[in-house]
């Protein structure tokens, strides 16, 4: 597909995705949810500009969004301030405005950065990029114009300027920027600049001995990345109302802008966008169903299992073994193994949430269903036990674990692994035989329960 098309096609499919929110979502948390995942595709996206195409990690996520939020405080708060001293009348500053001027400040943060520790390579850049982060929080903390470390408040204005609410207004713009983000990672990945990038992750020596312009690809590469960061930030005050060093800094942005690409595939434009989608709709579940305390503990098993399993991501394993007459018939079976282990990742995912949502929608209508053996089918569906997720993905990633440490000689190891399924049988048979399951402690919408009302109520 050209270029021009694809932009086309992905402004067309923002403006359908803004229009139909507007006509098929009445609550405002789908507005909040929503805008999260947003934000974290945008994120994805420009760290995987730096990070997947270029080669360089990036752990300071945080200096340059929480360089576009405080921007964008700036800005609001500029009109009074001058006002104050000068006694000039200046209207407010539109969010747009403030977006674009987010992603100016954090792009040349992102320049100057570069041009002072792209020299380093490897683990010393990435350490580079960590006390940035550290820096930018201790500028911001010490300065009062924007709240220090108390923090500052934001009033959002009372109309939005699309109509409806002001969540709204903030999901149509956060949609927009990650139809942008997209559409610049696709186009680079499709232009000489995306080769350039994609020599200097190869090998950067021989790059740079063929001609390839090394630093200034490497500049463009981090002034892009920092001011997508920027712009994704910049809306934050109005989004929190409430911003401090503590949000803005927060540790789960470093670490889901790094997981995401991970998980979904950092050599291809919609590796982050995939990882975004599936990683950021899963922590929104877990802060509703269980609890935000858990967010980092599913990316960190996310990632464990992701990068045991399909190394370069989801989309490596979408492509599929190599193919032709001299592909190795083990290369095939990794294949399949590969699969079976996401596909039991997803589904132990999908059994854990969507029972929970599915039974949110039907309990209303609980009472009145009258088919007593469907609802004692149905019921069990609605009783998570995540061990027994767990033990199921364990399981499945057993043969390509073994398949690696045979490889590498390991075989003790190897032969600890054969104790796994024996241990994975024991939990299944305690889980199931214990006389206390029943009575633990579980959400108010337990099977157990539901199947209880339904006997009363037949």
């Amino acid at each position: 597909m050209r270029t021009s098309v694809f932009w086309a096609v992905i402004v067309a499919i923002g403006a359908l995705f803004v229009a139909a929110s507007r006509l098929y979502l009445t609550n405002d948390y789908f507005y909040f949810a929503g805008y999260v995942v947003l934000e974290y595709i945008v994120l994805s996206t420009a760290w995987n500009i730096l990070g997947g195409y270029t080669g360089y990690t990036n752990f300071g996520v945080a200096a340059f969004f929480a360089g576009g939020a405080y921007t964008s405080v700036v800005l609001h708060k500029l009109p009074v301030l001058l006002h104050t001293a000068l006694g000039w009348t200046v209207p407010p500053i539109p969010l747009p405005a403030m977006i674009v001027a987010g992603g100016l400040v954090s792009g040349l943060v992102g320049l100057g950065t570069g041009y002072l520790s792209l020299r380093l390579r490897g683990v010393f850049f990435a350490i580079a990029t960590l006390a940035l982060a550290i820096v930018v929080q201790t500028l911001i903390v010490n300065w009062d114009f924007v709240g220090g470390s108390r923090g500052t408040y934001i009033i959002r204005p009372q109309n939005a300027p699309l109509g409806g609410g002001y969540i709204q207004y903030l999901f149509a713009l956060m949609t927009a920027l990650a139809v942008l983000a997209v559409g610049i990672a696709r186009s680079i990945e499709r232009s000489r600049l995306g080769l350039g990038f994609a020599a200097i992750r190869d090998d950067e020596q021989a790059a740079e001995a063929s001609g390839v312009p090394t630093l200034r690809l490497k500049l463009i590469s981090t002034t892009l990345s920092g001011a997508l960061m920027g712009m994704a930030g910049a809306p934050l005050p109005y989004y929190v109302t409430y911003l401090d060093p503590a949000s803005s800094f927060n540790l789960a942005y470093a670490v889901n802008s790094v997981a995401m690409p991970v998980i979904g595939g950092m050599t291809s434009w919609i590796g982050p966008l995939i990882g975004a989608i599936l990683l950021g709709t899963v922590q929104q579940l877990s802060t509703v169903l269980i609890s935000s305390a858990v967010n980092l503990l599913i990316v960190g098993l996310l990632l464990i299992a992701f990068v045991t399993i399909a190394p370069n991501g989801l989309v490596d394993v979408l492509e599929g073994p190599a193919q032709g007459p001299f592909a190795p018939p083990l290369n095939r079976a990794r294949f399949a193994v590969r699969w079976l282990g996401l596909i039991a990742i997803i589904g132990a995912a999908c059994a854990w949430f969507v029972p929970h949502l599915a039974l949110v929608a039907v309990a209303p209508y609980w009472q009145a269903m009258t088919l007593l053996p469907f609802q004692l089918l149905a019921a069990p569906l609605f009783v998570p036990e995540g061990w027994l997720f767990f033990i199921v993905v364990s399981t499945a990633q057993l043969p390509f674990l073994a398949q690696r440490l045979r490889d590498a000689g390991r075989s003790g190891w190897f032969a600890l692994l054969l104790f796994v399924p024996i241990v994975n049988l024991a939990l299944l048979l305690v889980g199931f035989l214990a006389p206390t399951r029943r009575s633990r402690p579980h959400s108010s919408f337990d099977g157990e329960t539901l199947l209880q009302k339904s006997r009363s109520h037949g």
